[in-house]
């Protein structure tokens, strides 16, 4: 007789777990292949959805297929698909089977990856991929750091290690950060959680590029050491959100280290790029920085979630993390073993690094440097495509995958421009065709598209600007 069920002890049989994992598998594969024909973005009324899944909770089994294809039919189609060729808000997400397979072994083995101990193996892969970072990077021998759930958490880590090290309890309240008027919004809220006030908080001015002013940053610099405030950190940008922009960190790393200061980049976005020769150049000065974030669900090609710190000293983040309670004195490393838990706020902590080392070891980095070259591409391609239709004016140039454009006769009005802008982007990503969505800049509604898909084709491209055309005309 074959074994059965254990409801009791939370097993399935084999064959229901057979079953469940080709139904898996299967779903996942199809899903794949089939990707471009389904809505970009696609979402349903809470009223919908709750008749679906307002229900009691179960108190007896059930079958397990069953339950997947509720999750596959009535869950699943509702959602962004931030791996379609045709999903161009906010941050696309173009993961790769191969980090997906390593995702589902991470699952499966149930790893724990917050000490050496419990994950030496895992732990070896994580120091690895984040040296080959620290590597591209230019990053000295002493660089290290650890993967984190994204780049919110990644800033975060590294802002409490500058914290840490470059300030004394008494120094904090008259201490001074700076950044751009760009800067992601997880830097505002990391330094609220971290006990910095506002007015602790410089807010640079960018110019035309939407890079930071080195003279407006020098200046501020200056008058705050001149009223007596502590001049500590400089948080700077390889690659904003809003434009794709990257500061100028060769000048601000001198800058920096003349005055002493803590120099963060925030490559959440764009320190990816460092992978490809064209992104090489536009973050020279990344080598200089203390610490550098990076998302590698963003523009290495991983699946959510999959963020990394990386510090030009790793013991930074070993002083500003580490207490070892009685209960962990067992799982103390020893010589050159590594305890991810002393380097950042997570003790339990999933092995995140397996997908990415995975998939440089099946592509290579050459072919990932390539995939991040037509990310480059397609924004020019956009680019080109807006700049032969009239009405329409680019409002920064393509650059890191991101490119903005505003439709504005010379006889429509700022504010019929704005409300015009937003209806068009609203009602493309509606239909499904593609996701494409608004930000401000100057104060103004712009169109802005992120192509880091390397599956996306040019006609995915110029089809979608031509639909926003066609939209904006009706509106």
């Amino acid at each position: 007789m074959p074994p059965r069920r254990n409801d009791a002890q939370l097993d399935l049989s084999p064959d229901e777990m057979h079953k469940l994992g080709r139904e898996v598998i299967e779903w996942a594969i199809s899903y794949r292949l089939k990707l471009a024909d389904l809505p970009a973005l696609q979402r349903a009324k809470h009223a919908d959805l709750a008749a679906k899944f307002s229900e009691s909770l179960p108190s007896g089994p059930s079958d397990p297929n069953v339950v997947l294809r509720r999750v596959i039919d009535d869950a699943l189609p509702f959602m962004g698909r931030a791996d379609h060729p045709r999903y161009f808000a906010f941050v696309p997400g173009p993961a790769n089977f191969v980090g997906i397979a390593a995702d589902m072994l991470v699952s499966a083995a149930n790893v724990f990856a917050g000490t050496w101990l419990e994950g030496s193996g895992p732990g070896a892969i994580e120091l690895q991929t984040i040296a080959w970072l620290a590597q591209l990077a230019g990053m000295p021998a002493t660089a290290g750091g650890l993967f984190t759930s994204g780049g919110s958490m990644a800033n975060l880590t590294a802002l409490h290690a500058a914290r840490e090290c470059k300030l004394a309890a008494p120094d904090r309240q008259r201490a001074v950060v700076y950044c751009s008027d760009q800067t992601h919004s997880s830097i505002g809220r990391g330094l609220r959680i971290l006990g910095f006030l506002p007015k602790q908080v410089r807010e640079i001015e960018t110019g035309e590029d939407f890079a930071i002013d080195l003279g407006q940053f020098e200046a501020g610099v200056a008058a705050d050491r001149a009223a007596g405030r502590l001049p500590f950190c400089l948080i700077s940008n390889a690659g904003t959100t809003n434009t794709g922009a990257v500061d100028p960190l060769e000048r601000l790393g001198d800058v920096c280290d003349r005055e002493g200061l803590w120099h963060h980049v925030d490559g959440a976005l764009g320190a990816g790029a460092i992978l490809s020769q064209r992104g090489r150049r536009l973050l020279r000065g990344l080598s200089r920085a203390d610490s550098f974030s990076v998302d590698p669900h963003k523009w290495m090609f991983q699946p959510y979630v999959c963020g990394c710190v990386v510090v030009r000293d790793k013991a930074q983040l070993q002083r500003a993390f580490s207490n070892v309670p009685d209960y962990m004195e067992d799982a103390d490393a020893v010589g050159s073993e590594t305890n991810f838990w002393e380097y950042g706020p997570e003790l339990t902590r999933p092995f995140r690094a397996l997908k990415l080392w995975m998939s440089l070891q099946v592509f290579g980095a050459d072919a990932f440097g390539a995939a991040i070259e037509r990310g480059f591409e397609l924004a020019e391609v956009a680019e080109r495509a807006v700049s032969k239709l009239s009405g329409w004016r680019v409002c920064s140039r393509a650059s890191m995958g991101v490119v903005t454009f505003r439709y504005q006769p010379a006889t429509m009005t700022d504010a019929d421009a704005d409300r015009r802008n937003r209806v068009a982007a609203r009602a493309l990503t509606e239909s499904g065709y593609a996701a494409v969505l608004t930000t401000r800049l100057r104060g103004r509604i712009v169109v802005r598209m992120c192509t880091l898909n390397p599956r996306t084709t040019d006609a995915d491209i110029v089809e979608t600007v031509a639909r926003l055309d066609s939209l904006i005309r009706d509106t």
